[in-house]
């Protein structure tokens, strides 16, 4: 096979979609995007198609790379890759991947970042061939029974955050070097229906809390404060503010911080990733 690639910008959203969903037919967990998803991951992970990258084998587009890149720190996050079950085991993989790592070279990038889900070892061999380390393991977290009205402080709100200031306490206050989506300057550029909240110097970031199920995107103390049991109290109440709600913490929490939520009534999903880099 003759491999070429071209920016995925040459293509409409409707023709995306559905190469997308060949790439990653047979993944290791189901995968099917829709329009709005496809929308919305474009959005909320800042990912820009023209240098995003569509997979020709033969001249025909069998494959597609997801490019984010952001320029203020000169570091891409591969946002998903897949390839067409016809052109695996072909070499495709290996082909583009060394395309991607070359186009971050001309664009100045430093870093290339990613996750990939732990028992899929066929792209950790990949990505570790090209010199990818491991950052750390991420978790995800889920919690159905939401606990019960929050009658000690009865419906008392919490403090409303500002996404833009929320941004700036994770950048100076979280871990260093968090999974992309978690980081700073992610969550400063999200808009609602996230919602970010206060109590003291415990901060937590939600999704739209009105809905049957609620994400958990980000959890923070200020140093200070910190192995007072702030984080999990937060928990406690954000959920019994809102009882009778589906709780989901996705698997790109750094696993370091899981005690938190377990003790706070969350279980531990299945599904772990691991967060990677490749420095350029």
């Amino acid at each position: 096979m003759e491999f070429g690639t071209v920016p995925a910008s040459n293509y409409s959203l409707s023709e995306l979609v559905p190469l997308l969903n060949r790439g990653f037919e047979g993944y290791v967990i189901p995968i099917h995007f829709t329009m709005d998803m496809f929308a919305n991951m474009l959005r909320k992970d800042g990912i820009d198609l023209a240098e995003s990258r569509v997979l020709l084998a033969d001249d025909q587009a069998c494959g597609v790379a997801l490019i984010a890149p952001r320029r203020s720190i000169q570091t891409s996050r591969v946002a998903a890759m897949g390839i067409a079950r016809e052109t695996r085991g072909k070499g495709a993989g290996s082909w583009l991947m060394k395309r991607l790592i070359e186009d971050a070279r001309k664009r100045g990038d430093r870093e290339i970042v990613l996750e990939v889900i732990e028992h899929n070892k066929p792209a950790m061999r990949l990505y570790q061939n090209y010199g990818f380390e491991s950052v750390r393991r991420l978790v995800g977290f889920t919690r159905s029974d939401s606990g019960k009205p929050d009658k000690e402080n009865g419906e008392k709100p919490l403090h409303n955050v500002d996404l833009q200031e929320m941004g700036r306490l994770i950048s100076r206050h979280g871990l260093p070097d968090l999974p992309w989506q978690l980081s700073g300057e992610s969550i400063s550029q999200a808009n609602p229906p996230l919602h970010a909240f206060r109590e003291g110097p415990a901060y937590v970031v939600i999704s739209n809390p009105e809905a049957e199920h609620v994400v958990i995107w980000s959890l923070l103390v200020e140093p200070e404060a910190r192995v007072h049991g702030l984080g999990t109290k937060l928990l406690q109440r954000v959920t019994a503010l809102h009882a009778g709600k589906a709780w989901h913490v996705p698997a790109i929490l750094p696993e370091e911080l899981g005690p938190v939520f377990e003790r706070a009534g969350f279980e531990k999903e299945n599904l772990t990733q691991w967060q990677m880099k490749l420095s350029l």
